[in-house]
């Protein structure tokens, strides 16, 4: 272990040798064309600026390296870890609620350290990773830990690229596994982490029983991207004289390979001063944790691991309208040029015959209806960190897997 080691990061090369393995072969850099043959295009605006019939931006984040199925490379797609020091953090006031079931994001860019520095893609600061994570599932409150800048990190998710706004720029988005810490004191580093536990897989279909069915893998055979999905719930909404527009985000469970990262006592260790370390993570049943304090660098390494028993806690169904002011809005952010999107698909479906002036679905006060989720909860007193406790079992709540750590320098 190098004498300068960070507060937080990965056990050894495990993050670093994991990364390199999922690359394929020869591979150097993110492929635009992943988002479109034609990289000035843009996720959904490209609707509207060049017409429904042949969009070619499929996935709002599409894969770097994508899962094994080619129709459906959001599935099963490798995750890449990172570590680094955060440069930025805020909350975005804007997102395409659509395929945001937990509402806006939790925006971090980080500094990846030297091992990672292949991750950032076009970032508007060039060598920053930029990550998002919705903010009703990142339990930051219940944690008692806010990302701020400065701090320390380790994520693993889904290397994507941003398909929403050429140039298309890398992004893990969402992560699956965060983890933070910082020095509490001289003396004393504070951590928090946490695994989510479902995403969206940005593949949509018409029935909202499929929506939450997260045992079922057949449902994905005849779910289809976001922007084919909006277009067929728009005509079918428009043909049958149905109320609202609506299609639903086929949710997928997470699961993850083993985590093993170190939190770690601030430098330089006082003279003769030992190790003081506490924690307390609680999992649902199939996710365990074990820790090993390391009395010589005065870290804590922990492992966690995933198995076959484990399931998802069911997840309860429920929708929100999407203003047609805040669809506009986003859609305007989007393209860059401000767009009336009610009136624009008005006169998209006029182009192609069908009027639909009197549709019950496109007036003002019928808004499309998106998937919203409540936000997910803990256990009361998740932002403890002492005395020492692993929880097990704890099926009442959604997280595969959160906790606290304490780790400082005690004098003798």
């Amino acid at each position: 272990m190098p004498v300068d080691r960070p507060l937080l990061s990965w056990t050894g090369a495990s993050a670093v040798s994991r990364n390199h393995a999922l690359l394929p072969a020869g591979f150097t850099a993110p492929d635009p064309r992943v988002c479109a043959a034609d990289p000035t295009r843009v996720y959904l605006g490209e609707l509207f600026v060049n017409g429904i019939d042949h969009p070619q931006v499929s996935w709002h984040w599409a894969p770097v390296v994508p899962g094994a199925v080619a129709a459906r490379p959001t599935l099963d797609q490798p995750e890449f870890s990172v570590a680094g020091t955060l440069a930025e953090v805020d909350d975005s006031g804007d997102d395409v609620l659509a395929d945001h079931p937990f509402g806006t994001d939790v925006d971090a860019d980080v500094a990846p350290d030297p091992e990672f520095a292949f991750l950032p893609f076009e970032h508007l600061r060039s060598s920053l990773l930029h990550t998002e994570v919705e903010y009703r599932i990142f339990p930051r409150a219940a944690l008692g830990f806010t990302p701020q800048a400065g701090d320390r990190t380790v994520m693993r998710g889904a290397w994507v690229l941003d398909c929403g706004h050429p140039p298309y720029g890398a992004e893990l988005h969402p992560p699956t596994f965060m983890g933070y810490a910082r020095a509490a004191d001289a003396r004393t580093t504070i951590a928090a982490a946490v695994v989510l536990p479902v995403r969206s897989s940005l593949l949509f279909s018409g029935d909202e029983t499929l929506a939450t069915a997260l045992g079922n893998t057949a449902r994905f055979s005849s779910a289809m991207p976001f922007p084919v999905a909006m277009v067929q719930a728009l005509k079918e909404a428009v043909l049958l004289g149905r109320d609202r527009v609506s299609t639903h985000a086929l949710m997928a469970p997470n699961r993850f390979d083993p985590l093993d990262f170190l939190v770690c006592a601030p430098l330089p260790r006082p003279a003769s001063a030992q190790l003081s370390a506490s924690w307390r993570f609680t999992s649902r049943t199939g996710v365990s944790i074990q820790a090993t304090q390391l009395q010589g660098p005065g870290c804590v390494r922990f492992v966690a691991s995933m198995d076959s028993s484990y399931l998802p806690k069911p997840l309860t169904f429920a929708t929100a309208d999407w203003t047609w002011q805040q669809l506009s809005d986003s859609a305007s952010g989007q393209i860059g040029a401000t767009i009336d999107v009610r009136q624009a698909v008005l006169d998209v479906l006029k182009a192609q015959g069908i009027d639909a002036t009197n549709a019950p679905a496109l007036q003002l006060d019928h808004p499309p209806r998106v998937d919203a989720y409540d936000a997910l909860q803990t256990r009361a007193g998740a932002d403890q960190d002492a005395p020492t406790l692993l929880t097990a079992g704890a099926d009442d709540q959604p997280f595969p897997l959160y906790g606290r750590v304490r780790v400082g320098w005690k004098a003798p």
